[in-house]
């Protein structure tokens, strides 16, 4: 597995000869551009004329999306395809079609003309000419290169109307006349902007032909700025320059900047043409960003810089590094790689020197800021300069604080070889930890601990939970009982919830009154919450999270997992138990926001997956996928949160409906084979029942969720029973006891969930009425959908038809929020007759494609049972064959 942070070279990684380097794909998949090619088709299916008018920055993909455009509204158009002028346009307008035949193509409206801005006035008069019958797209690529005259004929062809138009522009360099098609409505205008973060690192990933580490994609992506261009082509100069060495079966990029002519194009066209003083004052301004503009101007003139922002070459920065919010704080580099580039190539006596000046200026200004004092540290380690002990580990500290684990590695490495002492060593731990570096870290603490009982005792405690982490729970318990008893208290609180206990968990760890520096607190308050969710107790949870910040969490606890910056993400999970969805998502939302934008590598991973387990929650299904689907460009790192990953990964897939295999229910051995169950035992069972289910396995999923109730209760973790008597409901299984019993959980969510599952044991229509009524007021659309189901159900076989229709308009109301899913509850939803579980499994399993012996010996019956039930449930539904069953079961 990749990790976010590097003390040393690794020793697997080596230089690849040339001729075994990867290679870019020929095509990578049209990434983050989802909106905009669902905008630009909406306005090109227009009955006639109209069209779209694309333009941006050069590189973020106009002519990409122009091409993705063509391919999706003329099917039969070859993906890749580039325009191309006609050989002849006077020897007829079908010569400047694709080099394919529209007229066999079925279903094909009109066909595609493809011209670059050089050939429109080659191919105006056979298109003006055109019969009205017989319209065309006119794809006109680089339309800001038309001269007067181009710019005319396409100002003609748009009046006209006849035809739709698809153009590619550069907005500053297009003639203003054709700015008239927009501008007057002829047109619909679509801005592309530079990629999303999230959406860099995707591409990034997809783009070289082998798997990259996830800090290389992290680091490429945030060196392109979200320009696609920018970004293949960095990519390209990595793998010419040999930058990229092997990582066991990953690539990875080192510290090296990847260089060309053509990336210093893209980036500034102009630097190489500036001279040495303001080429020198922009080597400052990349060393030292963000830089307060006070002191570079102190350092080299106000007139240099304003130079420089004349250029385009440096950005303001307001509050919290972000360019154009609020008064200008600091300077950067305007791109993030021409500040690379530019820090790349100072050299060392250059860099030493800038080094001394810049910390002196800082001085003379009143003291630096700690963003400040860290910069410096690093950058006078870097130079050879040797900062002291405290000042490396100030620095270090405040790196990991801000997510910065690969500075923080260095900065924390450094001061433990340095200086060898036992601050050095617990703060390299930590980095370690907050990294995912699991292994490194035992290693390390078991190698620095040796002889050295002041390192080993702020080493053991990291090294513990480094053990609970990885599910050596032997190899911990035995780590655990050499620690202090303060630190052993909290690792046993750690280790008892990793395992699934919950109930051994302190859920008072919180006191009313507590130090403001107390150890752990932070974190014993985190496991508290956590375990008060699993026993169904989300209002003490939010207690609990109010304590924390009427007190005041302090900064991260020096031997500690959690800190302080995890409090939003338990607080959104406890807001989710107390039944607070729609909260729960938009705290989780910009929690994943801002971790994603400020490139905190793991951190952003597991925000995400939180948020992808709400909208599952939410019965958002589509959305949620991305979130638990995790790349190189997207992973967690510790093993219990890629678990879970993978666990609810299985639950969605399970939910999609099967004519969707690319997002259908995964395999299990490829996705839940050697889980282990600890904390997420009650999902793992929902998921492997799941499976089962789906299978026609009915005696095994009851198995599983019944095992689930009955472990759940005896931990007292009654949310998680509720959770699994709940899903017994959902697939129709034989009931379990505790769905009769009032079990002691707190809040509308988890208390309509354990109605659901009692109203359908019992046929109580009216009670799971008003379970689902509570569902859908908490936000689980899904969950409330199904519920109005069976309520119909229910109605139906009472004979109740009017109540029945009701239930059933208030289910497909909900599920519309829900897109397209299938689950059992959801199965043949409408006026149909009621089938009995046994006939709804075989209808499931036969609309599947299943012939009736696969059918028989998943279910262990003869194929003549799976005939006759067949035929029953042929007869109930009005349907012919399995093609009409298929249809009518995802309606």
């Amino acid at each position: 597995m990749a990790t976010a942070v590097q003390t040393a070279p690794s020793t697997s990684s080596c230089p690849v000869p040339e001729a075994h380097r990867p290679a870019l794909v020929e095509r990578a998949a049209l990434v983050g551009r989802e909106r905009e090619l669902a905008v630009a088709l909406h306005h090109l299916n227009r009955q006639a004329g109209g069209g779209i008018w694309i333009t941006g920055e050069p590189g973020v993909g106009k002519t990409r999306l122009a091409q993705e455009i063509v391919a999706a509204s003329h099917p039969a158009a070859p993906r890749g395809t580039r325009p191309l002028p006609a050989a002849d346009p006077r020897e007829g307008p079908d010569r400047g079609d694709l080099r394919y035949d529209p007229e066999t193509a079925a279903g094909a409206a009109s066909r595609i003309v493809c011209l670059p801005a050089v050939e429109v006035l080659d191919a105006a008069g056979p298109l003006l000419r055109t019969d009205a019958r017989r319209p065309r797209t006119l794809w006109i690529e680089d339309a800001h290169l038309l001269d007067a005259q181009g710019a005319a004929v396409v100002l003609r062809i748009a009046h006209r109307g006849t035809h739709k138009l698809l153009i590619t522009a550069n907005a500053d360099e297009a003639a203003p006349r054709l700015h008239t098609l927009w501008k007057d409505q002829y047109l619909a205008r679509l801005d592309l902007g530079p990629l999303d973060t999230v959406s860099a690192r995707r591409l990034a990933a997809a783009l070289p032909q082998g798997r990259l580490t996830r800090s290389s994609v992290v680091r490429l992506a945030e060196m392109s700025a979200g320009n696609p261009m920018l970004l293949r082509e960095l990519l390209r100069a990595a793998i010419d320059q040999g930058l990229l060495s092997r990582d066991g079966d990953q690539w990875h990029l080192g510290d090296g900047v990847p260089t060309s002519h053509a990336l210093r194009d893209l980036v500034a066209p102009g630097i190489a043409a500036l001279p040495d003083p303001e080429r020198s004052a922009l080597q400052l301004i990349a060393l030292a960003e963000p830089a307060r503009p006070a002191v570079l101007e102190t350092v080299i003139g106000a007139a240099t810089l304003l130079r420089l922002e004349d250029r385009g070459l440096v950005r303001a920065q307001g509050h919290g590094g972000c360019p154009g919010t609020g008064p200008v704080r600091a300077l950067a580099v305007a791109h993030p790689h021409l500040g690379h580039v530019l820090r790349q190539e100072v050299a060392p006596l250059r860099s030493r020197h800038w080094a001394q000046t810049w910390a002196a200026a800082l001085d003379a200004h009143g003291g630096s800021l700690p963003a400040e004092r860290a910069r410096v540290v690093q950058w006078q380690w870097d130079t050879g300069l040797a900062p002291d002990e405290p000042a490396l580990l100030d620095a270090a500290r405040h790196a990991l604080h801000g997510h910065e684990l690969p500075a923080a590695a260095r900065l924390a490495t450094a001061a433990w070889r340095t200086h060898r002492t036992a601050l050095a060593a617990e703060l390299l731990g930590r980095v370690l930890l907050a990294g995912a570096d699991l292994d490194e870290l035992t290693d390390f603490a078991a190698e620095a601990g040796a002889g050295r009982p002041d390192v080993a005792s702020r080493l053991d405690p990291l090294a513990a939970r480094a053990l609970v982490l990885q599910g050596r729970h032997p190899e911990a318990d035995r780590l655990i009982e050499r620690l202090s008893e303060d630190e052993r208290a909290t690792a046993r609180a750690m280790a008892a919830y990793f395992q699934g206990r919950c109930d051994r968990v302190p859920t008072d760890a919180v006191p009313a009154v507590a130090p403001p520096g107390a150890a752990h607190r932070t974190e014993s308050g985190l496991l508290a919450m956590s375990a008060l969710c699993r026993q169904g107790r989300p209002l003490d949870a939010l207690e609990v999270h109010r304590r924390l910040q009427r007190q005041g969490s302090g900064g991260p606890v020096a031997s500690g997992l959690c800190d302080a910056d995890w409090l939003a993400e338990a607080h959104a999970v406890a807001l989710m138990y107390a039944g607070r969805l729609e909260a729960a998502e938009t705290l989780l939302t910009g929690a994943y926001r801002s971790a994603v934008e400020g490139h905190r590598v793991r951190v952003d991973a597991q925000r995400g997956l939180a948020l992808g387990c709400a909208l599952y929650e939410r019965g958002r299904l589509r959305e949620a996928l991305p979130y638990v689907t995790f790349t190189p460009a997207y992973r967690v790192g510790w093993p219990p949160w890629q678990d879970k990953a993978r666990i609810y990964a299985a639950l969605i897939g399970s939910c999609l409906p099967p004519h969707h295999p690319q997002h259908g229910p995964p395999a299990e051995d490829d996705t839940l084979h050697g889980l282990s169950s600890g904390p997420h035992a009650t999902a793992l069972a929902l998921a492997r029942a799941r499976l089962a289910h789906r299978d026609g396995d009915q005696d095994t999923a009851a198995r599983l969720l019944d095992s689930a109730v009955d472990a759940a209760l005896d931990d007292g973790a009654y949310g998680d029973a509720v959770t699994a008597l709940h899903e017994i409901a959902r697939l129709g299984l034989p009931a379990h006891p505790g769905a009769l019993a009032d079990l002691p959980v707190q809040g509308p969510f988890l208390r309509a969930r354990m109605h659901w599952a009692r109203a359908l044991a019992t046929g109580d229509a009216g009670l799971l009425g008003r379970a689902s009524h509570a569902l859908a007021d908490c936000g689980a659309s899904l969950y409330a959908a199904e519920g109005y189901a069976e309520v119909a159900r229910l109605q139906r076989n009472a004979g109740r038809e009017r109540a029945a229709t009701a239930a059933t308009a208030q289910a497909r109301t909900l599920l519309r929020r829900c897109g397209d899913v299938a689950t059992p509850p959801l199965h043949f939803l409408g006026g149909c007759p009621s089938l009995s579980v046994r006939e709804r499994t075989v209808a499931a399993l036969a609309a599947r494609g299943m012939a009736d012996k696969e059918i028989a010996a998943r279910l262990v019956v003869s194929p003549r049972t799976v005939g006759n039930t067949l035929y029953r449930v042929y007869r109930k539904l009005g349907v012919g064959d399995r093609r009409d069953l298929r249809r009518m079961l995802s309606a």
